[in-house]
Protein backbone atom coordinates (compact mmCIF):
# COMPACT_ATOMS: atom_id res chain seq x y z
CA UNK A 1 0.00 0.00 0.00
CA UNK A 2 3.01 2.58 1.00
CA UNK A 3 4.11 1.67 -2.66
CA UNK A 4 1.35 2.51 -4.16
CA UNK A 5 0.64 5.80 -2.02
CA UNK A 6 4.18 6.73 -3.23
CA UNK A 7 3.58 6.01 -6.72
CA UNK A 8 0.23 7.68 -6.95
CA UNK A 9 1.78 10.65 -5.61
CA UNK A 10 4.76 11.05 -7.92
CA UNK A 11 2.73 10.40 -10.94
CA UNK A 12 0.71 13.78 -9.85
CA UNK A 13 4.05 15.82 -8.59
CA UNK A 14 6.99 15.64 -10.84
CA UNK A 15 9.44 16.86 -7.91
CA UNK A 16 8.34 13.24 -6.30
CA UNK A 17 8.77 11.07 -9.32
CA UNK A 18 12.43 11.38 -9.22
CA UNK A 19 13.01 10.59 -5.37
CA UNK A 20 10.44 7.44 -5.71
CA UNK A 21 11.96 6.37 -9.04
CA UNK A 22 15.45 6.39 -7.22
CA UNK A 23 14.27 5.42 -3.67
CA UNK A 24 12.05 2.85 -4.30
CA UNK A 25 12.34 1.57 -7.65
CA UNK A 26 16.08 1.42 -7.93
CA UNK A 27 15.85 3.67 -11.40
CA UNK A 28 19.08 5.84 -12.43
CA UNK A 29 17.34 9.03 -12.33
CA UNK A 30 18.36 12.43 -14.17
CA UNK A 31 19.59 15.03 -11.74
CA UNK A 32 17.58 17.87 -13.08
CA UNK A 33 13.98 17.60 -11.69
CA UNK A 34 10.56 19.36 -12.96
CA UNK A 35 9.12 21.18 -10.00
CA UNK A 36 4.99 21.15 -11.22
CA UNK A 37 3.11 19.07 -13.97
CA UNK A 38 1.32 21.13 -16.56
CA UNK A 39 -1.76 18.82 -16.05
CA UNK A 40 -1.44 20.21 -12.37
CA UNK A 41 -1.04 23.29 -13.02
CA UNK A 42 -3.49 24.09 -15.51
CA UNK A 43 -6.51 22.54 -12.82
CA UNK A 44 -6.04 25.86 -10.89
CA UNK A 45 -6.07 28.19 -13.92
CA UNK A 46 -9.60 29.46 -12.78
CA UNK A 47 -9.41 33.23 -12.89
CA UNK A 48 -8.77 35.04 -9.60
CA UNK A 49 -12.08 37.05 -8.05
CA UNK A 50 -10.58 40.04 -6.60
CA UNK A 51 -12.64 42.73 -4.43
CA UNK A 52 -11.24 46.19 -4.17
CA UNK A 53 -9.77 46.82 -0.31
CA UNK A 54 -9.29 43.12 -0.23
CA UNK A 55 -6.42 41.90 1.85
CA UNK A 56 -3.28 40.62 0.00
CA UNK A 57 0.37 39.61 0.40
CA UNK A 58 3.02 40.57 -2.28
CA UNK A 59 6.25 38.45 -3.37
CA UNK A 60 8.75 41.10 -5.53
CA UNK A 61 11.49 39.23 -7.75
CA UNK A 62 13.42 42.53 -8.61
CA UNK A 63 15.68 41.65 -12.28
CA UNK A 64 18.89 42.61 -13.28
CA UNK A 65 19.06 45.68 -15.25
CA UNK A 66 17.41 43.98 -18.55
CA UNK A 67 15.53 40.90 -16.98
CA UNK A 68 12.10 40.51 -16.22
CA UNK A 69 10.69 41.89 -12.65
CA UNK A 70 7.81 39.85 -11.15
CA UNK A 71 5.44 40.99 -8.39
CA UNK A 72 2.79 38.87 -7.85
CA UNK A 73 -0.09 39.43 -5.09
CA UNK A 74 -2.26 36.63 -3.66
CA UNK A 75 -5.51 37.02 -1.73
CA UNK A 76 -6.67 34.06 0.42
CA UNK A 77 -10.89 34.37 -0.60
CA UNK A 78 -13.08 32.03 1.07
CA UNK A 79 -10.70 28.91 0.84
CA UNK A 80 -8.62 29.76 -2.41
CA UNK A 81 -5.40 31.93 -3.16
CA UNK A 82 -6.31 34.27 -6.04
CA UNK A 83 -3.25 35.29 -7.84
CA UNK A 84 -2.81 38.25 -9.66
CA UNK A 85 0.68 38.61 -11.38
CA UNK A 86 2.33 41.82 -12.71
CA UNK A 87 5.61 41.50 -15.05
CA UNK A 88 7.83 44.07 -16.07
CA UNK A 89 10.75 44.01 -18.79
CA UNK A 90 12.58 47.04 -20.65
CA UNK A 91 10.83 47.87 -23.62
CA UNK A 92 14.06 48.56 -25.72
CA UNK A 93 15.29 44.84 -26.72
CA UNK A 94 12.28 43.12 -25.27
CA UNK A 95 12.13 41.08 -28.68
CA UNK A 96 15.57 40.05 -28.86
CA UNK A 97 15.29 39.17 -24.96
CA UNK A 98 12.16 37.12 -25.26
CA UNK A 99 14.08 35.26 -28.09
CA UNK A 100 17.41 34.42 -25.50
CA UNK A 101 14.37 33.45 -22.51
CA UNK A 102 12.05 31.72 -25.08
CA UNK A 103 9.46 33.96 -24.98
CA UNK A 104 7.30 35.67 -26.95
CA UNK A 105 7.97 39.00 -24.70
CA UNK A 106 6.53 41.79 -26.47
CA UNK A 107 3.32 39.63 -27.86
CA UNK A 108 2.33 39.13 -24.11
CA UNK A 109 2.92 42.77 -24.03
CA UNK A 110 0.50 43.48 -26.37
CA UNK A 111 -1.67 41.06 -24.52
CA UNK A 112 -1.65 43.51 -21.96
CA UNK A 113 0.14 40.54 -19.60
CA UNK A 114 3.38 42.07 -19.12
CA UNK A 115 4.52 45.83 -18.73
CA UNK A 116 7.51 47.50 -20.84
CA UNK A 117 9.11 50.36 -19.19
CA UNK A 118 10.77 53.16 -21.51
CA UNK A 119 14.30 52.60 -21.89
CA UNK A 120 16.96 49.93 -22.04
CA UNK A 121 17.01 48.72 -18.53
CA UNK A 122 14.20 48.34 -15.26
CA UNK A 123 12.95 52.03 -13.72
CA UNK A 124 12.51 50.65 -10.35
CA UNK A 125 10.42 54.19 -10.24
CA UNK A 126 7.79 52.47 -12.08
CA UNK A 127 7.50 49.27 -9.58
CA UNK A 128 7.43 51.92 -7.30
CA UNK A 129 4.76 53.27 -8.52
CA UNK A 130 2.86 49.64 -8.79
CA UNK A 131 3.06 49.11 -5.54
CA UNK A 132 2.24 52.34 -4.28
CA UNK A 133 -0.81 52.36 -5.98
CA UNK A 134 -1.82 48.61 -5.34
CA UNK A 135 -1.41 49.67 -1.57
CA UNK A 136 -4.14 52.00 -2.36
CA UNK A 137 -6.54 49.58 -4.10
CA UNK A 138 -6.29 46.73 -1.91
CA UNK A 139 -5.23 46.21 2.00
CA UNK A 140 -1.56 44.85 1.38
CA UNK A 141 -0.35 43.09 4.37
CA UNK A 142 3.01 42.69 3.82
CA UNK A 143 5.28 42.44 0.38
CA UNK A 144 8.28 40.31 0.58
CA UNK A 145 11.06 40.49 -1.13
CA UNK A 146 14.62 39.71 -2.43
CA UNK A 147 17.26 42.09 -1.29
CA UNK A 148 18.53 42.12 -4.90
CA UNK A 149 18.81 45.66 -5.61
CA UNK A 150 16.21 46.79 -3.01
CA UNK A 151 17.56 49.60 -2.10
CA UNK A 152 16.68 51.62 -5.19
CA UNK A 153 13.28 50.31 -4.86
CA UNK A 154 12.98 51.44 -1.68
CA UNK A 155 14.31 54.83 -2.11
CA UNK A 156 11.63 55.17 -4.86
CA UNK A 157 8.81 54.40 -2.15
CA UNK A 158 9.91 56.88 0.07
CA UNK A 159 9.59 59.61 -2.54
CA UNK A 160 6.50 58.51 -3.01
CA UNK A 161 5.60 58.70 0.40
CA UNK A 162 4.45 55.04 0.54
CA UNK A 163 4.60 53.14 3.57
CA UNK A 164 4.72 49.74 2.73
CA UNK A 165 5.29 46.51 4.70
CA UNK A 166 8.07 44.52 3.73
CA UNK A 167 9.82 41.74 4.66
CA UNK A 168 13.73 40.50 3.35
CA UNK A 169 12.82 36.91 1.76
CA UNK A 170 15.66 34.82 1.62
CA UNK A 171 16.64 32.72 -1.33
CA UNK A 172 18.28 29.66 0.38
CA UNK A 173 16.78 26.42 1.39
CA UNK A 174 15.50 27.88 5.20
CA UNK A 175 13.11 30.57 4.23
CA UNK A 176 12.48 29.05 0.52
CA UNK A 177 11.94 25.10 1.78
CA UNK A 178 8.61 26.07 3.45
CA UNK A 179 7.45 28.34 0.60
CA UNK A 180 7.95 25.63 -1.90
CA UNK A 181 5.67 22.90 -0.16
CA UNK A 182 3.48 25.50 0.29
CA UNK A 183 2.95 26.12 -3.76
CA UNK A 184 3.07 22.29 -4.21
CA UNK A 185 0.65 21.18 -1.29
CA UNK A 186 -1.72 24.62 -2.54
CA UNK A 187 -1.74 23.17 -6.42
CA UNK A 188 -2.23 19.52 -5.41
CA UNK A 189 -4.97 20.58 -3.50
CA UNK A 190 -6.24 22.66 -6.32
CA UNK A 191 -6.73 25.85 -4.25
CA UNK A 192 -4.92 28.33 -6.41
CA UNK A 193 -6.72 30.41 -9.25
CA UNK A 194 -4.36 31.91 -11.41
CA UNK A 195 -6.37 32.46 -14.67
CA UNK A 196 -3.81 30.98 -16.73
CA UNK A 197 -1.69 33.81 -17.03
CA UNK A 198 0.63 33.17 -19.75
CA UNK A 199 3.99 34.66 -18.39
CA UNK A 200 3.69 33.00 -15.21
CA UNK A 201 2.66 29.44 -16.90
CA UNK A 202 5.76 30.31 -18.97
CA UNK A 203 8.23 30.36 -15.56
CA UNK A 204 5.99 27.41 -13.96
CA UNK A 205 6.74 25.35 -16.79
CA UNK A 206 10.95 26.55 -16.83
CA UNK A 207 11.10 25.88 -13.01
CA UNK A 208 13.31 23.15 -11.61
CA UNK A 209 13.96 22.51 -8.03
CA UNK A 210 17.31 21.60 -6.17
CA UNK A 211 17.26 19.39 -2.46
CA UNK A 212 19.39 19.61 -0.12
CA UNK A 213 20.64 16.55 2.15
CA UNK A 214 17.86 16.81 4.78
CA UNK A 215 15.25 16.86 1.93
CA UNK A 216 14.54 20.97 2.18
CA UNK A 217 13.74 22.24 -1.48
CA UNK A 218 14.67 25.23 -3.25
CA UNK A 219 13.59 26.75 -6.78
CA UNK A 220 17.04 26.91 -8.48
CA UNK A 221 17.35 29.47 -11.00
CA UNK A 222 20.28 28.33 -12.50
CA UNK A 223 19.33 24.92 -13.74
CA UNK A 224 16.33 25.83 -14.63
CA UNK A 225 15.04 26.30 -18.43
CA UNK A 226 14.46 29.89 -18.33
CA UNK A 227 13.03 32.50 -16.40
CA UNK A 228 11.34 31.73 -13.42
CA UNK A 229 10.69 35.05 -11.27
CA UNK A 230 6.61 34.81 -11.38
CA UNK A 231 7.12 31.36 -9.83
CA UNK A 232 9.35 32.48 -7.00
CA UNK A 233 7.81 35.46 -6.89
CA UNK A 234 4.42 33.35 -6.12
CA UNK A 235 6.33 31.66 -3.26
CA UNK A 236 7.58 34.41 -1.51
CA UNK A 237 3.97 35.84 -1.14
CA UNK A 238 2.45 32.72 -0.29
CA UNK A 239 5.64 31.84 2.19
CA UNK A 240 5.03 35.24 3.92
CA UNK A 241 1.50 34.46 5.47
CA UNK A 242 0.79 31.63 7.51
CA UNK A 243 -2.01 29.30 6.11
CA UNK A 244 -4.40 31.34 8.44
CA UNK A 245 -3.51 34.53 7.08
CA UNK A 246 -1.77 35.64 9.32
CA UNK A 247 1.99 37.80 8.77
CA UNK A 248 4.79 35.70 9.13
CA UNK A 249 8.33 37.10 9.21
CA UNK A 250 10.79 34.45 6.88
CA UNK A 251 14.17 35.57 8.85
CA UNK A 252 13.66 38.29 11.42
CA UNK A 253 17.39 38.27 12.79
CA UNK A 254 18.31 39.72 9.26
CA UNK A 255 15.53 41.72 8.65
CA UNK A 256 16.52 45.58 9.68
CA UNK A 257 13.81 46.63 7.29
CA UNK A 258 11.23 45.50 8.12
CA UNK A 259 8.16 47.89 9.25
CA UNK A 260 5.31 46.56 10.85
CA UNK A 261 1.56 47.79 9.33
CA UNK A 262 -0.27 50.12 11.41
Amino acid sequence: QDMADFAKQAARLPAKENSFRWLYLNQRIEAVSPFLSKSEWEANGAAPEVPLGAPCWAGLDLSASRDLTALVLVFPIDDKFHVVPHFFLPSQGARERGKIDGGPYDTWAKQGFMTLIDGPVIDPSVIAMAVAEISQDYDLQLLAYDRWRINDFQRELDKLGAQIPMVSFGQGFKDMAPAVDKVERLVAERKLCHGANPVLNFCVANAVITQDPAGNRKLDKKRSFSRIDGLVALAMALGCMSTDGEVVMASPWDNPEFKLAV
